[in-house]
């Protein structure tokens, strides 16, 4: 379920943005060695909601640039779905260009952001120069020429990464809620909810009743799931929560809009993987061999759909996380 806007602009190879419906619109995520989350883009009576914004500030001023496609309206909201770094870390962004724009998550989310932040944030700094290196390493070992482009391309995203991440100021949401907030803008209902543990202890989806549609963050995405920080189990029946909702319009945290069918492809994957894991423990295999043998079983059905992004994003990489995962949390 796709929409046009807004042609190329500042920034179009990172982000496309679509029309969602009256007064919304979806910013796509290109593939980047650094991965960017998608954000939603709200009119509200008196400005603009901002949901999610990526992994670094200069990605989310690409998005402010981009507004004046748009509109002329200020950024009034930001809301931060879920505590991942590609989801908040351009935050300082918005109230440097709108003073006053607040920042809106769950109680869950905002603790975990102020807990987690800086250990993250240290980590990255103390990591990426050695992620550097390696690049600086294949580039020398590159043999043909769309390699050398390709590496090039992440060398140098790596390099401003790093000056980034150094000169970061982690900017905390200013309004935290418990299970809901109902805002009522002009004509525009938002409610945000919190519908369980499911991405992370404290998801927060956006909806709107009146337009249908729902925004996701990642407890939705359009390639198989980071399980890291995931709750396996509730993440099937917060989905079911959110199955309850009426909607036909799906922007996600990755990966492109879609209807709600994709809801019923995505939480299938999760509950058939975590009954095909516990089927082989129950009996008696290890985990390596649990490994080997699920996503040969699941291939059939769930390959396909979540290997739309090709290398970027593996599912026969990405499954063997999910399936550790669950072998420590839900057997």
């Amino acid at each position: 379920m796709g929409g046009e806007c807004c042609g190329s602009g500042p920034g179009s190879e990172l982000f496309e943005i679509k029309k969602a419906g009256d007064g919304i619109w979806a910013a796509v995520a290109a593939p980047a060695y650094k991965v960017n989350c998608n954000a939603a883009i709200i009119e509200t009576g008196d400005g603009l909601m901002i949901v999610d914004t990526h992994s670094k500030p200069s990605a989310a001023r690409v998005i402010l640039a981009r507004l004046r496609d748009i509109t002329s309206k200020p950024v009034r909201y930001v809301v931060n779905t879920h505590f991942h770094w590609d989801h908040w870390h351009g935050n300082e962004a918005y109230p440097a260009a709108y003073p006053g724009a607040e920042i809106i998550t769950n109680d869950i989310t905002r603790e975990a952001m102020l807990r987690r932040s800086g250990g993250r944030i240290a980590d990255h700094v103390r990591t990426m120069p050695a992620e550097i290196a390696a690049l600086e390493k294949a580039l020398a070992a590159a043999t043909n020429a769309s390699e050398k482009q390709r590496i090039e391309s992440d060398l140098r995203e790596a390099r401003a990464y790093l000056e980034e991440v150094r000169a970061l100021r982690p900017t905390f949401p200013t309004i935290a809620f418990e299970h809901t907030m109902r805002m009522i803008r002009g004509d525009r209902e938002i409610e945000l909810l919190h519908l369980g543990r499911a991405h992370t202890a404290g998801d927060v989806f956006v909806f709107l009743p009146k337009e249908r549609t729902v925004v996701t963050g990642d407890a939705v995405v359009g390639w198989t799931p980071y399980m890291g920080d995931g709750f396996p189990e509730d993440w099937v029946k917060t989905l079911d929560r959110l199955a309850g909702l009426d909607f036909t319009r799906m922007i996600l945290g990755h990966g492109d809009m879609t209807g709600r069918e994709w809801l019923g492809l995505f939480r299938g994957y999760i509950a058939d993987l975590i009954e095909a894991v516990r089927r082989e423990a129950a009996a008696g295999a290890t985990l390596d061999q649990i490994k080997e043998r699920v996503p040969r079983d699941l291939a059939p059905k769930y390959e396909k759909p979540l290997s739309a992004y090709g290398d970027y994003r593996p599912w026969r990489q990405l499954i063997l996380g999910n399936i550790e995962r669950i072998y420590a949390t839900a057997l």
